[in-house]
């Protein structure tokens, strides 16, 4: 199941920001990879200890604020004042 391997998933996430990893600096690859790997491993603690405790119905407005949240941080990271 390709889908639930976080290497898989840090590749996607390569591709969505634009990233590829044949051709990165290998320390830029390796502080990516570390930074992924531990917001994967982050949400995964978060969503076995807490968001399984919550309701369906409160577990899926969690679910919701946080996807908000990243998306409006990217959001705010691809404004042209935001690009240094």
């Amino acid at each position: 199941m390709e889908k639930f391997n976080i290497e898989h998933q840090f590749m996607l996430y390569l591709e969505r920001v634009g990233l590829n990893a044949l051709t990165m600096n290998p320390i830029q690859l390796q502080e990516t990879r570390r930074a992924f790997y531990g917001a994967a491993g982050q949400m995964l603690i978060l969503v076995r200890d807490d968001i399984t405790e919550l309701s369906e119905k409160v577990g899926r407005l969690a679910l919701h604020s946080m996807i908000t949240q990243v998306a409006v941080f990217w959001e705010n990271e691809v404004k042209p004042d935001s690009l240094g």
